[in-house]
């Protein structure tokens, strides 16, 4: 009854019920033992978080925004109480102090805390360097230097102000280079990794099989038993559900995932799916299959989801082409002598319906190619070419395959650029 009471509980007033439950723990806490309050609103968080609670991520989402409003109201409140001279009067040790704490302990302290965790070595080498923010420990040295004062033992002052001090540099240093450290290591969400796919179709199945060859987590989700046992068969993981529960797509990973990326057979959900994820996940990189002109959809919907491939793309057509084995795997790499009579080239085989481009490797990084993307020298692109060989002749020359590999075709690769173009381009290229 306890469970069915809950999930009867609207939506807006969760979060409201929350704050409450905590605030009425802490009292209740506090009155029976004094400093309680706060082990309570632990223990009482990480019990809520272990139940399948409903609309946990709303919960979540308000305790991140009370979090940030109690941290940055109780930094002002402590550090008012700080005096100046008080840190001055340590001296250059304080200093070294604080360097060695950077420096050495904090590596360690990480190394161990994270030893058989799945973090690789640059998450850890960045949580070494950003990861405290030092609130409790300012908390807890403000409390002592009151609770030493009034028993009349000397250096409260000094640990509070050392306390400080140390949560000035890192915060100053650590916090201004940030950024430029985890981009550095490569670890910034646009170079997240992995894919979420609603659909689970024969397109799909083949991105989801090529980013699972590079290493890469992905998931399927769809509602139907058949196509997930398909995709389940063909070694992906698969969900059994509707992509509008935003529970079934935080235990796909979406919260981690570089890309998510709607393709059902219905365009206008596919872009629904799409600007729901992009709102409340904020993936990296959304995009959706849909109609050629959305000019109905509003520009800030058209700025959070990309449309996939091509606006020429009929998603249905290709399927069946897949289905059938009328298609070749390929790839192109995109060069310098000539780029402009190349990409021409692929985009009339792409408007002529000869050719769908899928994916596209650029700086190491695969992902599903855009229908807007500017492309550049040096981009890989991966795309499917339609073959409409009879499939008699194609048992007669033997090309019949149980599965696609990856070549490239005289189709694509053969592009007639003049002799003049090539010269000309070659000599803007510097030698070394």
């Amino acid at each position: 009854h306890s469970r069915l009471a809950v999930n009867h509980v609207p939506k807006a007033s969760s979060t409201e019920h929350s704050r409450r439950a905590g605030r009425g723990m802490f009292g209740l806490a506090e009155q029976i033992r004094s400093e309680s309050g706060l082990m309570t609103t632990v223990v009482a968080g990480m019990v809520v978080g272990a139940a399948e609670i409903p609309e946990l991520r709303l919960i979540k989402r308000f305790k991140g925004q009370l979090t940030m409003l109690a941290v940055s109201v109780l930094f002002i409140l402590l550090a008012a109480d700080l005096s100046l001279a008080s840190v001055v009067a340590l001296g250059w040790g304080s200093v070294f102090t604080v360097l060695t704490l950077m420096f050495l302990v904090r590596p360690l302290n990480i190394l161990l805390c994270t030893w058989n965790s799945q973090l690789n070595w640059q998450q850890k080498m960045f949580v070494s360097w950003v990861a405290p923010r030092g609130i409790v420990s300012a908390s807890v040295s403000s409390l002592f230097a009151i609770l030493l004062t009034q028993k009349g033992i000397n250096g409260g002052d000094s640990i509070k102000a050392l306390v400080f001090l140390t949560i000035m540099m890192t915060v100053f240093s650590q916090g201004l280079t940030a950024r430029f450290v985890a981009q550095f290591l490569g670890i910034t969400s646009s170079a997240a990794k992995g894919a979420v796919i609603v659909g689970s179709n024969p397109l799909s199945r083949l991105i989801g099989k090529i980013f699972k060859d590079r290493g890469e987590s992905v998931v399927l989700i769809d509602t139907d038993e058949e196509s997930c046992k398909q995709a389940e068969t063909e070694g992906l993981q698969t969900y059994k559900s509707s992509a509008l529960d935003t529970n079934v797509l935080q235990e796909a990973g979406l919260e981690s995932v570089g890309t998510f990326l709607a393709m059902t057979k219905n365009g206008e959900v596919n872009l629904v799916l799409a600007q729901r994820a992009a709102e409340e996940f904020k993936p990296p990189r959304v995009l959706a299959v849909y109609p050629k002109s959305p000019q109905q959809k509003n520009q800030n919907s058209k700025d959070k989801v990309q449309q996939a491939f091509s606006t020429e793309l009929n998603l249905k057509t290709w399927n069946q082409y897949l289905s059938d084995k009328q298609v070749k795997l390929g790839e192109t790499v995109l060069k310098k002598l000539g780029f402009e009579f190349q990409k021409t080239h692929l985009q009339a085989l792409i408007r002529s319906g000869e050719l769908m481009p899928i994916l596209i490797e650029r700086q190491g990084s695969l992902q599903v190619l855009p229908a807007t993307e500017n492309w550049q020298p040096g981009d890989r692109i991966i795309y499917l070419l339609h073959d409409p060989k009879p499939k008699l002749l194609k048992r007669l020359s033997g090309s019949q395959q149980k599965g696609l590999t990856m070549e490239r075709h005289p189709a694509v690769e053969e592009v007639p650029i003049p002799t003049v173009v090539l010269e000309a381009d070659s000599e803007k290229i510097p030698t070394k």
